[in-house]
């Protein structure tokens, strides 16, 4: 009887060190993340992996788990989805979240500005549709909650997931009304206004022009700034801002826009970090900025 309760005592402390037992005897900090990529969808010359999302997932699923999908930068020309991504599944890990990161199709890079069949907008933005469009449909099957997704992205991602927020056309085409997305978490882009990139004195116009061509409706239609207005209920954002003042100024009028019509706006200041630390920030042990207030606006959007 001794040695029976000896043993018993010595379970009891192996599987608290794993942390909480639920009623199935599974050590709750085993249920750790699985990764699975999916295609999802297929076009005919292009590459399967530009179609591509990975999703971050636990083996055991108690109840829906809300879904953050994360949109990478790149200036929409370049980067991949698996790009400074660990600091952000150990994150999203953590928080008991499903974490999805998702690919697009990519604009020439080298630039080829002068191509008028070159993938530019609004390819990238209705990837990024049928992306969530795929995840909205499946991902219960995953262990996540359609009814509480939010969207993630840096720079040009943060463009894409800006304007798949305020441009109703994109969800919609899909079948999905803008509401399915309950929040907007932008980081670090100057896109807000495509149009002013363009047409207006900007060091890296080869680039916009690259993505966006010349058009200026077209430009005007890519801007999430011109499509914020009267009518139309938006998800919250969060905007992470940083650099010059005149960086930041692009960002101050986007929220002033949103603000203006009543959306719900959460915004700080990242000029401790340059373009790509703030990015990967997301999740770092050290830091205080960033992450903190982003874990708190996604926790008030999945409320």
């Amino acid at each position: 009887m001794r040695i029976l309760r000896i043993v018993l005592f010595t379970y009891f402390l192996i599987a608290s060190s794993f942390g909480c037992i639920d009623d199935e005897g599974i050590a709750m900090s085993r249920n750790k993340y699985l990764k699975q990529t999916v295609q999802y969808k297929s076009l005919k010359g292009i590459n399967s992996n530009l179609l591509s999302l990975d999703i971050y997932y636990f083996k055991k699923s108690y109840e829906p788990k809300p879904v953050v999908i994360y949109v990478h930068g790149g200036g929409w020309c370049l980067g991949d989805k698996a790009n400074q991504i660990t600091n952000k599944t150990n994150l999203f890990e953590k928080q008991g979240y499903i974490f999805v990161s998702v690919n697009y199709r990519l604009s020439p890079y080298p630039y080829q500005t002068g191509t008028p069949g070159r993938i530019k907008y609004p390819d990238h933005n209705y990837d990024i549709a049928d992306a969530v469009k795929w995840i909205y449909d499946n991902i219960s099957k995953y262990g996540g909650d359609k009814n509480r997704i939010v969207l993630l992205g840096h720079s040009a991602g943060a463009h894409l997931v800006s304007l798949t927020g305020t441009n109703e056309k994109f969800l919609k085409s899909r079948g999905l009304p803008m509401t399915v997305i309950k929040g907007i978490a932008s980081i670090d882009t100057k896109a807000y206004d495509v149009y002013g990139q363009i047409h207006n004195s900007s060091a890296l116009k080869m680039m916009y022009i690259n993505a966006f061509g010349t058009d200026s409706v077209k430009n005007i239609e890519a801007s999430p700034l011109y499509n914020v207005r009267e009518g139309i209920q938006y998800p919250a954002f969060f905007i992470a801002l940083r650099g010059s003042e005149q960086r930041k100024e692009a960002s101050f009028r986007f929220i002033e826009k949103l603000q203006k019509y009543e959306v719900r706006v959460t915004w700080v200041d990242g000029s401790m970090y340059d373009h790509k630390g703030i990015n990967n920030a997301i999740g770092d042990k050290d830091d205080t900025v960033i992450t903190p207030a982003l874990i708190n606006f996604f926790k008030s959007c999945f409320r």
